[in-house]
């Protein structure tokens, strides 16, 4: 399971991703949008999923084969998709991208290909795509530095990976030193955690 601000999605032991909670922009992937639901509903499509990682007002899901879909509030491009179209149903995420695990903030996912490698779509005001931008995107790019990451956790606005030595980086919102690097000063680009 996964929950988001307002909303929590799981899988069953069969693949099924079922939601509750607020569908506000579709974030529980019901036919019905704008209906909350007290009780878990079926994401519509019937796909098989392996994960789901739940955002403010979306969610992700990660099939079996590695495809991401995303579905709900698309605003910032959260869906990874190539539109800002919101939507209830779970759409592809471009780019055609092989992904072992995703994991999705306040209005951004991140996503680690097998081979370790670090895309990051939505929204990007503080950085937290970590491309050494602050435009949003709508598809998936790579997170800058060419890092080997063994995984990867977004929240808020911020995202940490741990490299496959045990180093952990940071990138993204830092206004309460939430990249652990020693100072209150946002980074669009991957920076090392201080040890203490």
């Amino acid at each position: 399971v996964s929950s988001g601000q307002f909303h929590t999605c799981g899988v069953t032991t069969g693949g099924a991703a079922c939601c509750w909670g607020l569908n506000k922009y579709g974030e529980l992937g019901s036919v019905t949008p704008h209906d909350s639901s007290a009780v878990p509903v079926a994401v519509s499509g019937g796909m098989t999923f392996a994960s789901v990682s739940t955002g403010y007002y979306f969610t992700c899901g990660l099939s079996a084969g590695g495809s991401a879909y995303c579905w709900g509030m698309n605003w910032y491009g959260e869906l990874g998709d190539g539109s800002t179209t919101s939507t209830s149903t779970p759409v592809a995420v471009a780019g055609g991208l092989t992904l072992a695990t995703v994991s999705s903030g306040a209005a951004h996912t991140c996503g680690l290909t097998t081979g370790g490698a670090a895309y990051c779509w939505g929204d990007n005001t503080a950085g937290s795509l970590g491309n050494g931008s602050t435009s949003y995107s709508t598809t998936p790019v790579a997170v800058a530095g060419s890092f080997t990451f063994a995984s990867v956790s977004a929240r808020g606005g911020h995202v940490c990976g741990v490299r496959t030595g045990g180093a952990i980086y940071c990138w993204g919102l830092n206004a309460t030193g939430e990249l652990g690097n020693g100072n209150t000063t946002n980074s669009p680009t991957p920076v090392r955690m201080v040890r203490r």
